[in-house]
């Protein structure tokens, strides 16, 4: 028996987070991504809706497309998500995702590194603490 886990297996936590996604969220519009609060899109300037949610080992695939269904889809990829909940109160309607071990949309990219996280986008990079802040915020 090999000690090393199948990278190709998909994990039950993984699987049951997507399968609560499209119960709850699939097909809600959102016009807020926050990566631990930082926020990805201006907040509402455009709305989009989750289309497609897969599970593939320890990474959950978020597809989303704007709300006209104009344009090319997008895809929000988070590695060990756990925890659904609603969107922190004053943020709006939506879900959070409560912990993951890194992000990325498009280039911008998340990762945790301790008690903080570092975040690289196409305006630079740094690093900031979580404070208690979801990993993933989708909301209205």
């Amino acid at each position: 028996m090999s000690d090393h886990a199948d990278p190709t297996a998909t994990s039950s936590s993984v699987l049951a987070l997507a399968e609560e996604l499209r119960t709850s969220f699939l097909h809600k519009p959102f016009g807020i991504i926050k990566f631990w609060g930082f926020g990805l899109v201006r907040p509402n300037d455009q709305s989009f809706e989750l289309v497609s949610i897969h599970a593939d080992g320890d990474r959950l695939d978020l597809t989303f497309v704007h709300e006209s269904r104009t344009g090319l889809a997008g895809v929000i990829s988070l590695w060990k998500p756990e925890g659904l909940e609603p969107a922190p109160e004053g943020i709006g309607q939506g879900l959070a995702i409560r912990s993951a071990a890194r992000l990325k949309m498009d280039e911008n990219e998340a990762a945790l590194e301790g008690d903080q996280f570092r975040i690289k986008t196409s305006r630079g990079e740094g690093v900031w603490p979580i404070q208690d802040r979801p990993a993933l915020v989708l909301a209205q």
